[in-house]
């Protein structure tokens, strides 16, 4: 059967801090038509720029995500980017009074919950996907992502290996659905390594962090709250897949 493309079924609007910048940020999410695609207007720019969701978009990707179009920007686009993608929903525009995405706490789920309360509606005609016909690898520095044909559908092995301290070598496997994306993938929170603390506080960055959304991980593999310190509450009985990397 072939899947179908989707929108959401009416307007709805949350807001937050930015986890880098702390500035406050309202998202509005409009439906949007079959084939139109996801894009972010500034409308706290003149004309209300509109940034394509788009692989030609990416500006940078260093600690976090930016798109740009002309001199347009956005970041901090993953976790709402992820739930957007996990609930099949391809075409929607989504208003935003800042250029970073709030971290509502910290993980997709913030975002799946807002989506859902909205309703998602089939736009009848086919997705646009791309079928894997031949192994495909990209590396850069330690990390690669290798994708190899496969029919049973998207089916996503991770390995986490620092080489060392902080965390031992774990690997998680999952077969890609709406369910199992919003039951194992979409409550893993943001993490970051106690290395990079100082690197953020001279960049003048991580001013929304907070202990609600963010789990700091140190080198001698404990987990702590990243604001007062204290032992982190993680969210899956194997605690290592309960976070998520920005770093």
């Amino acid at each position: 059967m072939v899947s179908t493309q989707k929108t959401i079924g009416q307007e709805i609007e949350c807001f937050g801090i930015g986890m880098f910048r702390g500035e406050n940020t309202t998202l509005r999410f409009r439906p949007a038509p079959l084939n139109s695609g996801i894009s972010f207007i500034r409308v706290d720019l003149p004309n209300r720029p509109s940034i394509p969701a788009h692989v030609n978009s990416l500006s940078s990707n260093y600690r976090r995500i930016f798109l740009k179009h002309q001199d347009a920007e956005v970041e901090c686009i993953e976790h709402l980017m992820a739930a957007l993608a996990g609930l099949g929903i391809d075409n929607v525009e989504i208003e935003i009074t800042g250029r970073e995405v709030p971290a509502g706490d910290g993980s997709a789920q913030f975002f799946v919950d807002i989506l859902k309360k909205a309703g998602i509606v089939d736009l009848g005609g086919a997705k646009k996907i791309f079928v894997v016909t031949k192994s495909l690898a990209v590396k850069s520095e330690n990390a690669s992502i290798l994708a190899v044909p496969c029919e049973k559908g998207l089916v996503l092995s991770y390995t986490l290996d620092f080489k060392g301290p902080f965390l031992p070598q774990q690997t998680y496997d999952i077969t890609f659905t709406e369910e199992s994306f919003c039951r194992e993938i979409a409550p893993a929170r943001t993490f970051g390594l106690s290395t990079y603390i100082e690197e953020f506080r001279q960049l003048g960055l991580g001013k929304g962090v907070t202990d609600e959304n963010s789990v700091i991980v140190h080198e001698d593999g404990t987990m702590t709250k990243p604001i007062s310190m204290k032992p982190a509450e993680l969210r899956f009985p194997n605690d290592w897949y309960g976070i998520k990397s920005w770093i």
